[in-house]
């Protein structure tokens, strides 16, 4: 078995291909751009069709066309973010912008290979669906709708309608799941617990609080509503502080985790990300407002304290006082993301997945049960 992650330069990407190999399968990532914050993958592009732009013109379309029969011969299932497939250009049936290309979905299932599609934000987030939502949401601070997201909500509908009906599973997770009809719950905010390792522990009672806040777009995670708490209570003579980074290279990110009490990670949109899971992971508590209902793992035992714009103020006021509650959170934490978020759970789910969906025969059903047996023990 043979699986080509893609094209979505994002950190999450690599953690997929992780979790296939955990499974015995051969799995690659393949990219065409990447970020500053990561470029961690198997196979970057970005370089070669830069220079096909620039000295032949549209004839990049063509190389695109070239990656898609390289990956047609030489994998068996492809996984792809809703925005975008192999092939340009993106969307046209609902959004103008997002969507896998049609032809490049049906030449998969002419090729008889299994889609996976998934949800990683701008790609499914539609507006009314989003304030429907209640007080606080993705969409409420936007400064501009239209701009980041699919937004439209018929648009939008009309898109994953296309991407549900070629894909062998949709999946999502988290608020994706309130979003996308038909979607499979997934948890693939997935981290490698190898590479986190135990932190300090907490004061109890004295020392300077400081908050992390590692938001790249501020207005989709409150944080003018945080910016505004922390003020407040400078104001008041508490001794608390706000170390905010933005846009950095993922270490950097993790490396300040390690020197913060506490991370903020949104306070409006209802639910955690990636930055949150490897947060938990590394043992810093994390604060996060959730919606009711919000499909994340094992919620009963999920340490995030929650709070919102109404509710962040007194959060941390009580946590200035007491760091008692922050021990336990951040002690729980990598447990929590070990059981749900790490590679050998998103393995696991990933079997399921597959045994589920791809119409695999039984010796093969079996092989990929008991790699998920031995990756839950």
């Amino acid at each position: 078995m043979n699986s080509l992650w893609g094209v979505t330069p994002i950190v999450n990407l690599s953690a997929g291909v992780a979790a296939d190999r955990a499974l015995g399968v051969n799995a690659s990532s393949l990219v065409f751009t990447t970020y500053h914050t990561s470029s961690n993958f198997d196979f970057v592009c970005s370089e070669l069709q830069a220079r096909l732009v620039a000295e032949r013109g549209e004839d990049w379309f063509l190389f695109r066309w070239l990656m898609l029969i390289w990956a047609i011969a030489n994998f068996d299932f492809i996984h792809l973010y809703n925005d975008r497939g192999i092939i340009e250009p993106a969307g046209g049936y609902g959004s103008p912008r997002f969507g896998i290309a049609v032809r490049e979905m049906e030449i998969y299932r002419q090729a008889g290979k299994r889609l996976y599609t998934y949800a990683y934000g701008a790609d499914h987030r539609t507006r009314e669906k989003n304030m429907a939502l209640g007080k606080w949401n993705f969409c409420s601070e936007c400064p501009d709708p239209g701009v980041y997201c699919v937004c439209d909500d018929a648009g939008g509908a009309a898109m994953l309608r296309v991407i549900r009906e070629y894909s062998t599973a949709v999946v999502a997770h988290g608020l994706a799941m309130k979003l996308i009809p038909g979607a499979r719950n997934v948890p693939y905010l997935t981290v490698d617990v190898k590479k986190f390792s135990p932190r300090r522990s907490w004061s109890q009672t004295d020392g300077k609080l400081v908050v992390g806040h590692f938001p790249n777009h501020g207005y989709f995670k409150g944080t003018k509503y945080l910016e505004g708490a922390i003020h407040a209570l400078q104001a008041e003579g508490h001794a608390v502080e706000l170390l905010q980074l933005s846009g950095k290279p993922h270490h950097e990110i993790l490396e300040a985790m390690q020197t913060v009490d506490v991370l903020v990670d949104q306070l409006i949109s209802g639910s955690f990300g990636l930055t949150a899971v490897e947060a938990m992971a590394s043992g810093c508590p994390v604060i996060c407002y959730l919606h009711d209902g919000v499909a994340v793992a094992d919620r009963e035992a999920c340490p995030v304290i929650e709070a919102n714009p109404d509710t962040i103020k007194e959060v941390l006021h009580q946590f200035i006082v007491d760091r008692t509650r922050l021990s336990r959170a951040g002690a729980a934490g990598p447990e929590y993301v070990r059981k749900n978020y790490s590679v050998e759970a998103l393995g696991a789910h990933l079997a399921d997945l597959y045994v589920a969906t791809a119409d695999l025969s039984k010796p093969l059903k079996a092989t990929l049960a008991e790699r998920a047996k031995a990756l839950n023990s």
